[in-house]
């Protein structure tokens, strides 16, 4: 009697995140796109993570695929994380974009919802001034020691492997904080940044 031919292969999925309830969601999720865990306790072929994660991203680096749930900041720092494919979903993400986007992973894409894809503003003006025009009042703006340090290095010209360098950090850390410096700061670009942080007083050159 001959086997039925094999199933097309799948990649097994590891779900490590905070939360316990979510985490069974997820896997239930997964299972029933017939998904699974390693059968033998080994390395999974897609590392599923959260926020959680954001305070020791470097622990994920050189993982074959990654998944992160939650923050944007996730689309910059995973392609220098993941050795191969990378997926980052909003918290919102469905059960079709998380399967999607372990797939898309697995399959060695980067995969963002549209949620997270940049917004195209072919009219809007790139000079230094307008870019600063866009930030957030100056009353709003709270930065971290950590954060005014990269911003007093990107005011230098520093690039990020060099502020990682002088900083004694990973140049994956750097990323998350020049990130989070956009985002405080209402800009785009760390041109933008600099501009900003100078008419706000946080650095000086």
């Amino acid at each position: 009697m001959s086997r039925p031919p094999a199933p097309p292969h799948l990649p097994t999925v590891q779900v490590a995140v905070a939360s316990a309830v979510l985490a069974a969601g997820m896997q239930a999720i997964l299972a029933a796109g017939g998904l699974r865990g390693p059968a033998d306790g080994g390395p999974a072929d897609v590392l599923i993570v959260d926020d959680a994660w954001l305070a020791d991203p470097d622990a994920l680096g050189g993982h074959p695929a990654l998944v992160a749930i939650g923050s944007g900041v996730w689309a910059a720092l995973l392609p220098d994380l993941s050795a191969g494919g990378w997926a980052a979903l909003g918290a919102d993400a469905t059960p079709a974009e998380l399967l999607a986007g372990v797939l898309g992973a697995a399959a060695g894409l980067a995969v963002l919802p549209p949620a997270l894809l940049p917004s195209p503003a072919p009219e809007a003006p790139t000079d230094l001034q307008d870019d600063d025009a866009a930030g957030v009042p100056a009353g709003d703006v709270s930065l971290t020691p950590r954060e005014r340090d990269v911003l007093a290095l990107l005011a230098e010209g520093l690039s990020n492997k060099r502020a990682a360098r002088d900083l004694g950090v990973s140049e994956s850390t750097v990323k998350f904080h020049v990130q989070a410096l956009y985002s405080k700061l209402g800009v785009q670009s760390r041109a933008g940044a600099v501009a900003r942080g100078i008419a706000l007083g946080l650095v000086s050159v």
